[in-house]
């Protein structure tokens, strides 16, 4: 009776092919030869339309002690596990396309190379069967059809992604070359490698009978799950409709989409995937969670302004987080080894824009997790200076022993993502004042954004020992003086207004200079 089986063992069954996920016989099988330790993985999962920054950003704290923000709630369990950088992103006004580009390829300049997602999969795929899997929400759009792409190839091109999680079910577990019609008839996965599996669960221990037990129960709830979406009674006669490309109840699909990720990397069949939550600009409408209006429509919460619409963006971005803290407890809830699949996986969350409504380039939502051993987790990392994330990029390319000298427009890695030092933010120190002659109001200080959700078009800059200076300014001046990309420095802002006692209230902004000398749009990333 054999005591040991080798890593790529399938279940077998009337054509279909299994995969598992790693067993101590596997083990075992290994160190007769040699030691061998799981594999690892790249895993990305991608945040459209940017956030709004006072729901997102952390407020003060320090590289150990900090307090999650708002939006960070839903996953604050996994606290330990994450890696949360701030003042990542280091450009001005960026389009959708271009914010999209970037948050693989470190520059939206960088057309004519692979993304570092593609790199690693060329590194890490060993003998999986699939090098890698790009995943997506929604379909192409076709007006800026650069949203729609985070992972390119050699050449700068964009790499085919799927949205049907029933299709990829078959990719990864069924006979690729089945028909339609042939995939509908065939019964449960399960049924067909039944018996191969009860004769390897005969020459296993109890806990990998346990592990195997698991495993086929979750390869069979997910078939459910597929099933159900297939199954599920129209409210009208939809026999003459033609079967859509992906499920009508969006979380039910993305909930599938991430048993399908969870699925893919336990059992080995591949070990670099990237999946969008949604196109940058995306125009779905989340009917589910009770709103009529699409998303990229409340993105631009300042010119779409009122406390309905953004309340609507916020549940989104809520969702959007959800899905993060559902996407975590998966990986962390399967065993693989001595740790878990999240242990083995370098985990990167986030978006390519921050401010959604002006789509600045600064204060990036980026986290990462898992990655033990080569992510120091539990840390919350903001730098003095805004960062290009091509530096990021280099790190995680480093992690995964691939050695380049530039990318992107970056030459260096970025520091302190497994512990080492950093330059943290420290508030630089300026003289802050008010002069007013007639109705023209110039206020030097630090400017930030109001984090009362009823004025989230209102800026406020803070002057020492006076009440700070009101901003409420018409979207063209908030645009064109770009005041979301000088939040939190220290600027010299001019304008005409109205005073009342000591409080002042620029309605007009004429000139406004950065005190560092920062200018939205000549940097690199």
């Amino acid at each position: 009776m054999p005591t040991s089986i080798q890593r790529r063992t399938l279940l077998r069954g009337a054509g279909v092919l299994l995969p598992l996920p790693f067993l101590n016989l596997m083990e075992a099988s290994a160190k007769a030869t040699e030691t061998v330790a799981p594999p690892k993985r790249f895993l990305t999962l991608f945040k459209p339309n940017g956030v709004h920054p006072p729901s997102w950003n952390i407020s003060g704290g320090a590289e150990h002690d900090f307090r999650m923000s708002p939006l960070m709630k839903p996953f604050q369990k996994h606290r330990d596990d994450v890696l949360i950088l701030d003042n990542m992103g280091d450009f001005g006004f960026s389009s959708h396309a271009n914010s999209t580009r970037r948050f693989l390829s470190g520059h939206h300049a960088n057309t004519k190379a692979a993304s570092m997602d593609q790199l690693i999969a060329d590194r890490i795929k060993g003998d999986t069967p699939h090098r890698s899997l790009e995943l997506t929400t929604e379909g192409l759009f076709p007006n800026q059809i650069g949203c729609s792409y985070i992972s390119y190839d050699k050449n700068g091109a964009p790499m085919p992604r799927e949205s049907d999680p029933q299709l990829i079910f078959d990719r990864l577990f069924r006979n690729p070359l089945a028909s339609p019609a042939h995939r509908q008839r065939m019964s449960s996965v399960l049924d067909r490698v039944l018996e191969d599996a009860r004769s390897l669960s005969r020459t296993a221990g109890n806990e990998d009978r346990q592990t195997l037990d698991e495993y086929l129960n979750v390869v069979r709830e997910s078939e459910k799950r597929l099933q159900n979406m297939q199954q599920a009674e129209p409210k009208i006669d939809v026999s003459s409709f033609t079967r859509p490309a992906h499920a009508a109840n969006l979380d039910q699909q993305v909930e599938s989409m991430l048993d399908m990720i969870e699925l893919a990397l336990w059992t080995d069949s591949t070990r670099c995937v990237t999946y969008m939550l949604g196109n940058s600009n995306s125009r779905m409408i989340f009917d589910f969670l009770g709103i009529t209006e699409q998303h990229h429509y409340l993105s631009h919460f300042f010119r779409n302004f009122s406390r309905t619409n953004l309340e609507s963006l916020l549940k989104i971005s809520l969702w959007h987080m959800e899905k993060f803290d559902s996407l975590l407890t998966r990986l962390k809830s399967r065993k693989e080894g001595d740790g878990t699949l999240l242990d083995n996986t370098v985990v990167l969350y986030g978006s390519g824009m921050g401010h959604s409504d002006n789509h600045t380039v600064t204060r990036i939502p980026i986290i990462l997790a898992g990655g033990k051993g080569l992510l120091k987790t539990g840390r919350y990392v903001r730098y003095s200076e805004n960062q290009q994330l091509g530096r990021l990029h280099i790190s995680l390319l480093e992690m995964f022993g691939i050695d380049v000298d530039t990318f992107a427009n970056s030459a260096e890695p970025l520091p302190g993502l497994n512990g080492s030092d950093f330059k943290p933010y420290q508030e630089r120190a300026f003289e802050s004042w008010v002069k007013v002659e007639g109705n023209q109001i110039t206020v030097q200080g630090r400017i930030r954004m109001s984090d009362n959700l009823d004025e989230a078009k209102v800026f406020f800059v803070d002057v020492q020992g006076q009440p700070p200076v009101r901003v409420e300014v018409a979207f063209r001046d908030f645009h064109n003086f770009n005041l979301a990309y000088h939040c939190g420095t220290g600027i010299t802002l001019t304008g005409t207004g109205s005073t009342e006692g000591n409080r002042h209230v620029i309605s007009k902004v004429t000139e406004l200079k950065s005190i560092h000398g920062r200018k939205p749009g000549t940097q690199n990333g």
